[in-house]
Order: C-alpha cells, then sequence, then structure tokens
C-alpha cells in the first residue's frame, strides 16, 4: 500500500465525518423548522378558538409569547443556516483535497504501470534476441554439416 492510499483513506474518513456532522446540522435545522410550523399550527388553532371568553383576556400575553418564541426561533435558524454554510464549504473543500490526492495516486499507478510494461517488454525483447540467436546457432551449425 502506498503513503497515498494512507492519505486517501484518512481524507475519506475526514470527509464522511464532515458530511455527518453536516446532516446532523440540517436535522436541527429542520427540527426548528418544524417546532416553527408547529406554533404557527397552535397560533391559528387558537385563533379558531377566539369566541371563549378566556381568551380574549389571555391572547395578548399568549401572542406576545408566541412573537417571542418565533422571533427566538428564526435567529437560531439564521444561525444554524450560517453553521451549515460553513459546514458545507468543509465538505466542498474535503472533496477538493480527496480528489487532489485521487488524481495524484491514479497517475502514480499509470507511472508504475508504464515502468512495468517497459521491464515486461525489455524481458521479451531480450528473450526474442536469445531465442532469434539460438536460431542463427541452429541455421550456422546446420550449414557447417552440410559442407562436410
Amino acid at each position: 500500500m502506498s503513503r497515498l492510499d494512507t492519505i486517501i483513506r484518512l481524507r475519506k474518513w475526514e470527509l464522511d465525518e464532515t458530511r455527518r456532522t453536516l446532516a446532523d446540522l440540517l436535522g436541527q435545522y429542520n427540527a426548528m423548522v418544524h417546532q416553527l410550523e408547529l406554533m404557527e399550527a397552535e397560533v391559528a388553532e387558537q385563533a379558531r378558538s377566539s369566541s371563549l371568553e378566556v381568551f380574549s383576556t389571555t391572547v395578548g400575553a399568549y401572542m406576545d409569547g408566541v412573537k417571542r418564541r418565533g422571533d427566538e426561533l428564526k435567529k437560531l435558524l439564521a444561525e444554524k443556516n450560517k453553521e451549515i454554510e460553513a459546514q458545507q464549504d468543509k465538505v466542498a473543500e474535503g472533496f477538493r483535497e480527496l480528489k487532489t490526492f485521487e488524481i495524484a495516486h491514479d497517475q502514480e499507478m499509470k507511472r508504475v504501470k508504464l515502468a512495468e510494461d517497459k521491464e515486461e517488454q525489455q524481458m521479451f525483447d531480450e528473450l526474442g534476441t536469445q531465442d532469434h540467436a539460438r536460431r542463427d546457432a541452429v541455421t550456422a551449425s546446420e550449414y557447417i554439416n552440410m559442407r562436410r
């Protein structure tokens, strides 16, 4: 195993970890979006039940609380979105680095294959030369035997 194989394996592992982190962040983001949607659905449900007498006395405090929670969730979503973007940049950088090493590895393998092919061809050339020399030697000895 070449040194590049080890580096590539390490980079793939690092990239997998970075992608797992990104997936976790996306899951957290989706959970927050779901919370916001549930809160909006709850507000809509409360608005439908506005005919109750209790609702009219508590609607102000309830709406303030919902607005505060909504604003807080939106702020957290914006922060989480920035984290996701940063993690996506890390994933993209990891892919670029991995691809660089994979290309270097492929080029190294091509060089090794060319060297092996060249060595093999030299060996075949040598065998061909030896075979030709043997045939010439046999032919030359046949002529010697014919002359006698």
